[in-house]
């Protein structure tokens, strides 16, 4: 596990904003991983396909909509993935302060 050292007068207090930013971006992730995840699930039920083969197999010829079908799924679904990955490093911070 690496460490981010933040050198200040009062540990306490910076400890504590950050716990509170930290806490509101993780509130925010969560609930944009849900929308995004509302508007997978519609493409993926559409077409019958999972975002994990649209990325790996498929291109914007195989949908209805064409190019920004396409990039609408497959950019919502690498935001997702993304958000997933802030998520989890947000949920694994410790705080320590001395």
């Amino acid at each position: 596990m690496g460490e981010l050292i933040v050198k200040t007068n009062n540990p306490e207090r910076v400890a504590e904003i950050i716990k509170g930013a930290s806490a509101k971006k993780l509130a925010m992730l969560e609930h944009n991983q849900q929308l995004a995840r509302k508007k997978i699930e519609k493409f993926e039920q559409k077409y019958n396909v999972s975002s994990e083969k649209l990325i790996e197999e498929w291109a914007a010829e195989d949908l209805e909509g064409k190019d920004m079908e396409y990039v609408e799924w497959a950019g919502k679904y690498k935001l997702y993935l993304l958000a997933q990955e802030d998520l989890q490093i947000l949920k694994s911070l410790d705080y320590v302060t001395k």
